[in-house]
């Protein structure tokens, strides 16, 4: 079989891993360029090793990321490497292109999947076997030793065998492709949700505050009528009563941030009115490389998560504690509460057991740490419940902080 047409197979589906593992620039010509560039290199392959072009096509690769790809080349450079290498190997065998050509497939198919993180362990092993029964079948169809047939019907059976593995890429791929973008609507709309969930909860807080300010000048004048006629002990329950009301909209949390302020004193407040036991210390400067959106995902969830554990348990028993700060350009943030002894959660998926929104947004509070580098923590003990997040920050005004 022509081992040219297994090269650019390979080829198109190189670049289409690299389209789809890192964060390419936009931009058709350099698409077309490079593209163009590594099966020009192909063409040389008849004349120098395959081995030693793959390598080139590989070097183009590298640079073609170091250049226009958005992600770091740190995290880049192995899974550009890892694919190259295979197909590099399998180019030293140009009589065997066609029953090692499920082995490229296959290695593509994973690490896109691994890249995802939207194909199960066990899904993976299916689609494994599969192609390396495939790769049997081919191996043992073009090998004459193992099965007589005419040279017609062989090639017939070899180039179908191909197109299966190939339809199977296709398969799994689009299926793969499509949960991802199923996904990623979701969390758009849950992240408006969340939002407007954020903002009727920031904005029932002001207008308490509102509120009681309008209020202000009706208490003063009541308090001085009570002090004319000399009532003192109405004058004392009047202000306990108001002290009461004052708990209820106090700013509980200035951390120098408005948009973590905002999210901390709004479920601080529902946290006081539900009986639960607070502990915060927060202090962020005033503008950091993290997006306010970002913010209210992180913290907004794992709070409403936090209130939610603490609502599953005796009003007595309930205690959260919040500590957030940055240092060294490190943001860190770590969250803990009472839960019960053994909480609906699966720690390895990072989502509860739970269906709906709620183990969705718990996705998006990893997708958004892993949006920044960072990293997402979470452990429970017994009565326990804890997450933390580390994320590196640039902050604007950090000398006024430390």
């Amino acid at each position: 079989m022509d081992t040219a047409i297994f090269h650019l197979i390979w080829l198109v589906l190189y670049w289409y891993y690299m389209e789809q593992a890192g964060e390419q620039e936009k931009g058709k010509g350099k698409r077309t360029l490079g593209f163009l560039l590594t099966a020009g290199m192909l063409v040389l392959s008849l004349w120098v090793p395959a081995f030693l072009i793959w390598l080139l096509v590989m070097a183009v690769m590298l640079l073609y990321d170091l250049f226009f790809d958005q992600e770091p080349f740190k995290r880049q450079w192995l899974r550009i490497l890892l694919p190259g290498i295979v197909v590099a190997v399998c180019s030293l065998f140009p009589e065997k292109a066609a029953q090692l050509h499920g082995l490229v497939v296959l290695v593509f198919l994973l690490l896109l999947a691994k890249k995802r993180e939207s194909l199960s362990t066990g899904g993976g092993a299916l689609t494994a076997v599969i192609y390396l029964l495939l790769s049997a079948f081919l191996w043992a169809v073009n090998d004459p030793a193992w099965v007589e047939m005419e040279k017609g019907l062989r090639t017939a059976l070899l180039w179908g065998g191909v197109l299966v593995e190939i339809l199977l890429f296709l398969v799994v791929e689009g299926t793969l492709y499509t949960y991802k973008k199923g996904f990623e609507f979701r969390t758009e709309q849950l992240r408006k949700e969340l939002m407007e969930h954020q903002y009727e909860e920031i904005k029932s807080v002001y207008m308490d505050m509102r509120g009681w300010r309008h209020d202000y000048h009706n208490h003063m004048q009541v308090m001085k009528a009570q002090l004319a006629m000399g009532n003192l002990a109405k004058i004392r329950d009047y202000l306990d009563a108001l002290e009461k009301e004052l708990d209820r909209v106090d700013t509980l949390v200035k951390s120098g941030n408005l948009m973590v302020d905002a999210i901390l004193n709004s479920k601080l407040t529902l946290a006081r009115r539900q009986g639960i036991s607070i502990n915060c210390k927060a202090r962020i400067p005033e503008k950091i490389s993290v997006e306010d959106v970002d913010l209210c995902v992180i913290l907004g969830n794992l709070m409403d998560n936090a209130l939610e554990a603490c609502r599953m348990i005796g009003e007595k028993e309930r205690f959260l504690r919040i500590y957030m700060t940055v240092n060294k350009s490190q943001l860190y943030l770590s969250i803990q509460n009472s839960a019960k002894a053994e909480p609906d959660f699966d720690e390895r998926n990072y989502i509860t057991k739970k269906r709906g929104n709620h183990g969705l947004g718990m996705k998006r509070v990893q997708a958004a740490v892993e949006k920044y580098h960072g990293y997402l923590n979470l452990a429970n003990e017994s009565g326990i419940f804890a997450a933390e997040v580390t994320m590196p920050v640039v902050c604007k005004y950090q000398d006024t902080f430390y």
